[in-house]
């Protein structure tokens, strides 16, 4: 693919901070909305029933709707003129099979040992993953969960935090560590559904081999296939342990 340079947004007085707010949550919340405008027109009022299962099920939709939006806020945040500029510029390159085997296997290998360790230190699952559990219980639910938990999710986190906010920051004077380690900071803090220190440790730790294996091989691709895999991961154990 060959590289460009796009014109950075740098001159709309918004942070950098702001940007990850406005680029994370306004798709999702945007669709949330529609889709619960959409339920409601079919007579479902769920301010009235406050059912999380069906708050599990809007936040799916949303998800997996929310790249529609993500994306034209990507090229107007980043200024390129089109999707293919947009995607060189966030380094979403070719992948060698040798490099997606290792990532892969390293990834599994990894997950394995978060599991290890919270069972050892007896670690509750979220609240949320139990409502995804309990969802779950018929072919086309388990369908939307994993397309929207296993790749669109990841896909979205990705580009915007490894991608767009990695980018950004490495072309400042904080670097490669900064792009990292700031990067890696904002991503955990934005997964706020975990209430324990144990989990938020473990997730910083994720996102800083996450965002090792992007600097060291400028490719937000392999990110993208190791999130995808960490999270079809604990999806798999969820269904198959529980």
């Amino acid at each position: 693919m060959i590289e460009v340079t796009c014109n950075e947004k740098s001159n709309l007085n918004f942070s950098i901070f702001g940007w990850c707010i406005a680029l994370s949550f306004a798709p999702p919340v945007l669709f949330g909305f529609i889709v619960s405008v959409v339920l409601a027109i079919n007579g479902l009022n769920i301010y009235e029933t406050e059912d999380p299962q069906i708050e599990v099920m809007i936040m799916l939709w949303a998800l997996i709707l929310s790249p529609a939006l993500l994306f034209p806020l990507l090229i107007y945040v980043v200024g390129c003129n089109s999707a293919g500029e947009l995607l060189s510029y966030l380094k979403f390159k070719k992948v060698k099979l040798i490099y997606l085997f290792f990532v892969i296997i390293f990834t599994v290998f990894l997950e394995f040992s978060f599991d290890a360790f919270f069972f050892f230190t007896n670690v509750p699952s979220d609240a949320f993953t139990l409502e995804v559990l309990k969802f779950i219980n018929s072919y086309e639910k388990t369908i939307l969960a994993a397309v929207a938990i296993c790749i669109v999710g990841p896909l979205m986190e990705e580009l915007i935090f490894r991608g767009w906010l990695f980018q950004r920051l490495i072309a400042t004077k904080l670097g490669p560590f900064g792009a990292v380690g700031i990067s890696s900071i904002l991503f955990t803090l934005f997964h706020f559904q975990y209430q324990q220190i144990l989990p938020i440790i473990v997730l910083l730790i994720y996102s800083i081999i996450l965002g090792t294996i992007r600097l060291k091989t400028a490719n937000v691709n392999y990110t993208i296939i190791a999130h995808m895999t960490s999270n079809s991961y604990v999806l798999f154990a969820l269904v198959w342990f529980h």
